[in-house]
């Protein structure tokens, strides 16, 4: 028994398929599938049910897991502690990004590492927080920007800054003269809603998804990305919700854009990194959030305490 073999148990365990937990660990379904079938011998006791269409652990298999996965966790804390007595920037640091932050931070998080940690390497991650956050769970992240509310209660959350929302329309749009807006007065043929939260409160309030409310629409465009759809927001009737550091961003481009605040309660995300209980790089974090603090992007409120 190996540290690889656990890695195998616990991503079956995980994604209920043999050939999906192999493309997780890098390695052939059937190698993967030999070395449980041999881990399964030396235990003497079978771990997983395995069926047509169908693969789920065993009783004494969950438990099995279970342990696995509180192995592999403290295997990665004892390199994370022997990298905390290593120089900090000779290890990677990995941060994650949501597609709502990441085209308006990297440029921002390039000028802070090159001042703070100048020889460190840094790898931007941008993907959706329910996935970044379990990256951060698995070690793959060592911190992830989020909204408080889309946090996950495994892990720690420090609170970097307030930003308002808006909803975005372009200019000379209908709505444009509007000092506020409340959530009910968002027209909902109009409207275009991310799958997603941006992590806002008012969410909850603003038009859901209706097919029938814009079939006179030519175009579908709720699966685009956010950027793409404020482009098409530029020359059309539509509107979406826009956070303040992008509106600010936008604003610098000269996208020819409009940003109406919202009025309602809620409309304030309390945005931070989600990082792992006892994470070693929480000194690092620290200097990050405190240069945050003393040089915030613009359109935002800092909320770091040291």
């Amino acid at each position: 028994m190996n540290l690889r073999d656990l890695e195998y148990v616990v991503a079956v365990a995980r994604l209920s398929n043999f050939s999906a937990a192999a493309a997780a660990c890098n390695v052939s379904q059937p190698a993967l599938s030999n070395q449980i079938k041999k881990l399964e011998t030396e235990l003497g006791t079978e771990l997983f049910i395995r069926r047509s269409g169908e693969v789920r652990p065993t009783l004494g298999g969950q438990r099995i897991v279970e342990i696995a996965q509180i192995i592999l966790n403290n295997a990665q804390r004892i390199k994370d502690t022997a990298a905390e007595y290593r120089d900090p920037e000779a290890v990677p640091f990995n941060i994650g990004l949501t597609p709502t932050l990441a085209p308006y931070l990297t440029q921002y998080f390039s000028e802070l590492f090159c001042k703070l940690f100048p020889r460190m390497r840094v790898t931007m991650i941008e993907d959706l927080p329910q996935n970044m956050l379990r990256m951060v769970e698995d070690h793959t992240l060592d911190v992830a920007l989020v909204a408080k509310l889309n946090h996950s209660a495994n892990l720690d959350f420090t609170s970097i800054w307030t930003e308002p929302l808006y909803l975005g329309l372009r200019n000379g749009h209908p709505l444009e003269t509007l000092t506020s807006i409340t959530p009910e007065d968002v027209p909902l043929h109009d409207f275009i809603r991310l799958p997603h939260s941006f992590g806002y409160e008012l969410e909850d309030r603003l038009p859901q998804p209706d097919q029938q409310a814009r079939s006179a629409k030519r175009f579908d465009l709720t699966a685009l990305r956010f950027e793409t759809i404020c482009r098409h927001i530029c020359y059309s009737d539509d509107c979406t919700i826009v956070s303040a550091l992008a509106a600010e961003q936008f604003r610098q481009d000269s996208w020819p854009l409009s940003f109406i605040p919202f009025e309602a309660p809620g409309n304030m995300r309390d945005l931070g990194a989600a990082s792992r209980p006892n994470c070693p790089r929480k000194p690092l974090l620290a200097k990050i959030c405190a240069y945050i603090q003393s040089n915030p992007p613009k359109g935002v409120t800092p909320t770091f305490e040291a």
